[in-house]
């Protein structure tokens, strides 16, 4: 019986290791469409970039991510708070399969508000709306 025995070699080339595949704070990346997400956090929390886990920063990233995707400024269309704030939460939960700890709905409000500068009105049949943007599934 021939019998063949295979060696395998495992290389560590620069950028493969388990620190370069997680966000390190010291790694921030220019957020997308919305510059200020970051700075509202830091000014909001009090935090510094060196002092926001790795955990954190995706969360941060991924909000940016669904902001670009899912919210266009539109003059004519609203879009009503709870339903804004259930889609980021179903799509954070499909991307990581957990709740987001930092970005909960009054943090989301702010951001929505201050760095989209859409307003929030009150619709007697709808509840709480954002004016001047719309969701984009």
């Amino acid at each position: 019986m021939l019998r063949s025995e295979f060696i395998m070699a495992t290389t560590h080339t620069p950028g493969t290791g388990i620190a370069f595949r997680t966000a390190q704070p010291g790694q921030f990346r220019q957020i997308g469409r919305v510059p200020g997400v970051m700075a509202l956090f830091e000014a909001g929390t009090g935090l510094s970039k060196n002092e926001i886990t790795p955990e954190e920063y995706r969360e941060i990233v991924a909000l940016d991510d669904f902001l670009t995707r899912h919210i266009q400024p539109d003059s004519i269309r609203d879009v009503q708070c709870m339903l804004l704030w259930s889609e980021w939460v179903r799509i954070f939960r499909k991307q990581t399969h957990r709740f987001p700890k930092m970005i909960l709905e009054n943090e989301f409000r702010t951001v929505i508000t201050n760095q989209l500068g859409a307003d929030i009105t009150h619709d007697t049949f709808r509840g709480a709306v954002y004016t001047g943007i719309r969701f984009v599934p």
